[in-house]
């Protein structure tokens, strides 16, 4: 490994020998001077290599309930709040998100998560997904994932029944920035559901968002909110403006500063799976394939929820070359 500044040198020589870091440790990583970021991310795929291993997970998602939210998420195109071009659908039936998952599945995905609208779904809904969480079981290796919004103890236990495999439930962006992007449902609601989840023997995929505007603080604060919670797999998410949202004019993070948050979670989360998904092609353009360099061990290939992704043969043809990394 080339010569890394010493601060990288003593955060990663702690995280391998079984060490957190502290808060004054990840700030200073974050506040090192841009041509310090090669020795950092170099740094971070030393931790990835030596406690998550080389393969790269795969997730594909269904975007199985779309629009009409009654919440205000600042960047969201599927808030009834904002006008924009995000379609709206009812639920699709059982029979129709067994058929995605089985495509999933043969297309070389290792996880399908089911994706809804809203805040919360009525009962006639989650029976509707349990159905399709069961079936998928029987017919294929997946790992099986939802994420629909607020739970109750009987909506875990039915889904943990079903045979769901994994519960995600982003928490967008840190508790003294949240605010900022949603003014509907408290932060304590969606950290009540991630505990609730975990309760039930749900493992739990909880991230955020980069780029709403926050800083390297509170980008900071997120991932260790995550490691407190002692979540299992992080996605995160790299804002792509939504036309019609508050947050349409909001400046692309730069590939630097994306790069450079992933490999700040990965020191600060080192054995969490890191998934890099929506707003990839969009922020890191020609450097996706950097992602695994910087620390992350999983991708969300093919589609997003509202927004376009690459075909499914290309993201695993990248990952498939990547893999040495």
């Amino acid at each position: 490994m080339p010569a890394i500044h010493p601060i990288i040198e003593e955060a990663l020589d702690a995280v391998l020998q079984g060490e957190e870091i502290s808060l004054e440790a990840a700030l200073a990583l974050a506040h090192l001077p841009e041509e310090e970021t090669p020795g950092l991310l170099v740094a971070a795929r030393t931790i990835r290599r030596a406690l998550r291993g080389p393969m790269v997970h795969r997730c594909t998602i269904l975007n199985a309930k779309s629009g009409r939210c009654s919440e205000d998420c600042a960047f969201c195109a599927q808030s009834r709040h904002y006008a924009t071009a995000a379609p709206v659908s009812p639920l699709v039936s059982a029979e129709a998100i067994v058929a995605r998952g089985e495509a999933a599945a043969q297309a070389g995905a290792d996880c399908f998560s089911i994706v809804t609208s809203g805040l919360r779904l009525n009962a006639v809904e989650l029976a509707t997904v349990c159905e399709a969480v069961a079936e998928l079981r029987r017919r294929t290796p997946l790992e099986i994932a939802a994420s629909l919004g607020l739970l109750s103890d009987t909506d875990a236990a039915l889904l943990r029944a079903a045979g769901l495999t994994r519960y995600h439930h982003n928490l967008e962006t840190a508790a003294s920035y949240f605010a900022r992007i949603c003014t509907t449902h408290p932060y304590a609601e969606d950290l009540a559901t991630v505990r609730r989840a975990k309760a039930h023997g749900l493992e739990v995929c909880c991230g955020g968002i980069l780029g709403l505007g926050e800083s390297w603080a509170q980008r900071i604060e997120l991932a260790f909110t995550l490691r407190e919670l002692g979540v299992e797999r992080v996605p995160l998410n790299l804002l792509t403006p939504i036309p019609g949202t508050p947050l349409e004019d909001q400046p692309l993070l730069s590939p630097h500063d994306a790069l450079k948050s992933i490999a700040l979670f990965r020191f600060i989360l080192p054995h969490a799976g890191i998934t890099i998904a929506g707003g990839r092609g969009h922020v890191l353009r020609d450097y996706q394939s950097w992602i695994v360099l910087a620390g992350a061990d999983g991708c969300m290939i093919g589609h997003y929820l509202t927004t376009p992704g690459r075909d499914l043969a290309t993201d695993i043809a990248m990952l498939e070359a990547g893999a040495w990394i």
